[in-house]
C-alpha cells in the first residue's frame, strides 16, 4: 500500500471521529427513516469501495472521497445514531468482502486496553507514540 492511500485512509478516519463527536441526536421518526437510507447508502459506497483495483491509488482515493461525499449526506442532519449507522454499515461490509481492507481501513482495539475501558474506532485518534516522529 502507498504512503499516500494510508494518509487518505488517516483523514477519512479523523474526519469521522470529529464529526461523530460534534453531532447531536434528533427525532425519532425521521431517525429511523434517515438509519434505513445511511445504511444502503453505506453499502453502496462501501462495495464501490471494494470493487476499486486496489492497487490504482487514485480509483481508491476516488472511491473513498465518493464515502466520504455520500456520508456528508447524513453529517449535516447531526444525528449521532444515523452516521453511526452510516459508519458502523460501511465497516460491517468492509469487514464481510475485503476483510484485509478493512483491517488497513480500522483501527482494532488495543490488546492493552483494560475490558472496562470502552473503545470505539470510529471516535479514536491515532497516537503518536514516539514525540520525534511527529
Amino acid at each position: 500500500m502507498t504512503r499516500n492511500y494510508f494518509n487518505i485512509i488517516i483523514a477519512l478516519l479523523v474526519a469521522l471521529a470529529l464529526t461523530t463527536a460534534c453531532a447531536s441526536k434528533n427525532g425519532s421518526e425521521d431517525t429511523k427513516a434517515l438509519t434505513q437510507k445511511a445504511i444502503a447508502t453505506a453499502t453502496k459506497a462501501a462495495k464501490a469501495v471494494v470493487e476499486t483495483n486496489h492497487s490504482d491509488t487514485l480509483a481508491m482515493q476516488n472511491a473513498i472521497l465518493e464515502a466520504k461525499a455520500m456520508q456528508a449526506e447524513f453529517q449535516v442532519t447531526g444525528d449521532t445514531s444515523v452516521i453511526n449507522s452510516y459508519n458502523r454499515a460501511f465497516k460491517k461490509y468492509l469487514q464481510e468482502n475485503d476483510p484485509g481492507l478493512a483491517k488497513e481501513m480500522f483501527i482494532e482495539r488495543p490488546k492493552d486496553l483494560p475490558k472496562d475501558e470502552q473503545w470505539d474506532e470510529f471516535e479514536q485518534l491515532v497516537k503518536v507514540t514516539n514525540p520525534q516522529e511527529q
